[in-house]
């Protein structure tokens, strides 16, 4: 099925090329999100098969695919709308680059083996630079460029420690397999050299961040978001950092099966947690930008994944949960300031307000989204982020707990400091682009965002199932 699901990206491909007028290109763009929403169904149906050797429709992989074909469909129709003044040129440059993503990403989400995951995850550095440089500006051109460039070197660092790997499952006939189930079993063995599978993690860690968008490279991603066309931002914001967690939670997975790997690995991702939410407190307070304003908050959650997988236990179960979430709030938050910055003309957070008098569902949007980004109950990100503070003092963590929440109240307070007076604050309200305004839009968002809200009030048992078989 992964096979016809490639051709049918090809075709429309070719479709959404030859295409003279703008209705048939973004036509043929929506009929691969509805075959993509089709293919999502029929993988949720057939959990567990594996096709083409290399790819295993595991629950992990079919629950953020299944997130991704909604964002993604929801994505392309709001860039429709959004991209209203493109040429045709640049309209087909645009969709043909977020197909692209779309199945690079496929790619990440089901493959089994970590060559493949590696290969489809330097795919998806190609497709988002093509959306990244969609303006054509000398920012875009930069951002670009650092997004090329330090994406490229992370993916190669990355492929250093898929090397190193290759020495622990390399049998006497001098063959290395690298599916993720061959390497638990010879690391649960003792095979191959505990420095050499340290240092394969550290390198994967590196390179993968610029994906997952936590330190060390997250400032590429968060220029990226910065640069592309909104609509397309809020799918890296959600479907690209979920792939990247994906990539490294299968890594993480393995390294488990050594107890000495295991505790190693934890504190690194505790190290690695505690500086992203650094960076995210340091630079939310300098930023008068609201589409970085949530590419920083991305940081910042990325970060609580990491501290989540370095505490284990519950706190993995949370990382899970968290990461889950976060791809629907992040890609409703950023969908619906794509909305703000069409009637505004601008991102700047000083230069707009009154946003409840313009679009009152929209700021409705907005407010629930703050609530669900700052882990304010009901947010299932409340459940979380307890989970993962509990997990801290049961370890014994209680110093690095109080530096956690001191950074995230800094955080809460940037994030509501600039976003309340962008929904409430008086200011000009003439020559606006008042139909830009998207209801429908507004309306699947809000209803996307209660839904994370219902599983913060009451977490199904289908959901704690859900979760139990992807950590468990």
């Amino acid at each position: 099925m992964l096979i016809n699901l490639l051709i049918v990206a090809l075709v429309t491909t070719l479709f959404v090329s030859l295409a003279k007028r703008r209705a048939y290109v973004l036509f043929f763009a929506q009929l691969f999100f509805v075959v993509q929403v089709a293919f999502a169904t029929w993988a949720v149906l057939n959990r567990g098969i594996t096709t083409m050797t290399y790819f295993t429709l595991d629950t992990m992989g079919v629950t953020y695919y299944v997130l991704m074909a909604l964002i993604g469909w929801i994505a392309c129709w709001q860039s429709a709308r959004y991209l209203d003044n493109e040429t045709l040129r640049e309209c087909k440059i645009y969709l043909i680059s977020f197909i692209a993503l779309n199945v690079a990403l496929t790619g990440v989400y089901f493959a089994n083996d970590l060559t493949v995951t590696w290969i489809f995850l330097e795919a998806t550095t190609l497709a988002a630079a093509g959306l990244t440089y969609h303006r054509r500006t000398l920012r875009s051109l930069e951002a670009t460029w650092k997004y090329v460039f330090v994406s490229s070197v992370g993916i190669a660092v990355a492929y250093l420690g898929v090397l190193l790997l290759s020495t622990v499952t390399t049998g006497s006939e001098g063959i290395s397999r690298l599916s993720y189930t061959a390497l638990a079993q010879a690391i649960s063995s003792g095979a191959g050299n505990m420095l050499y599978v340290k240092l394969a993690f550290l390198f994967i860690l590196v390179g993968y961040s610029s994906k997952i968008e936590v330190f060390p490279l997250c400032t590429v991603g968060v220029d990226a978001n910065h640069s592309a066309p909104t609509p397309a931002s809020a799918f890296i914001s959600s479907a690209l950092v979920g792939g990247g967690f994906v990539a490294l939670f299968r890594v993480w997975k393995v390294m488990q099966a050594s107890a000495e790997l295991a505790s190693w690995t934890g504190h690194v991702l505790l190290l690695v947690g505690a500086l992203s939410l650094l960076m995210a407190a340091v630079y939310l307070g300098r930023t008068k930008n609201v589409k970085r304003l949530a590419s920083y908050s991305t940081v910042e959650n990325s970060g609580l994944m990491m501290l989540g997988l370095g505490i284990g236990g519950l706190g993995v179960w949370a990382a899970v949960l968290h990461s889950l979430a976060h791809t629907l709030i992040k890609g409703s938050f950023m969908l619906q300031i794509s909305v703000i910055g069409k009637i505004y003309g601008s991102y700047k957070v000083p230069r707009n307000g009154g946003y409840f008098r313009v679009d009152p569902l929209g700021a409705l949007v907005m407010v629930c989204c703050l609530i669900a980004l700052i882990a304010m109950p009901p947010s299932v990100l409340f459940r979380t982020e307890y989970l993962i503070f509990t997990g801290l003092l049961t370890d014994g963590l209680w110093w690095l707990l109080l530096l956690v929440g001191l950074m995230l109240v800094a955080i809460i307070y940037w994030l509501c400091a600039k976003i309340l007076p962008l929904l409430s604050r008086p200011a000009d309200l003439t020559n606006l682009n008042m139909a830009a305004k998207n209801t429908w839009l507004s309306i699947i968002l809000l209803l996307l965002v209660l839904l994370t809200f219902a599983a913060g009030v009451w977490q199904a048992p289908q959901l704690r199932t859900l979760i139990d078989s992807m950590v468990y």
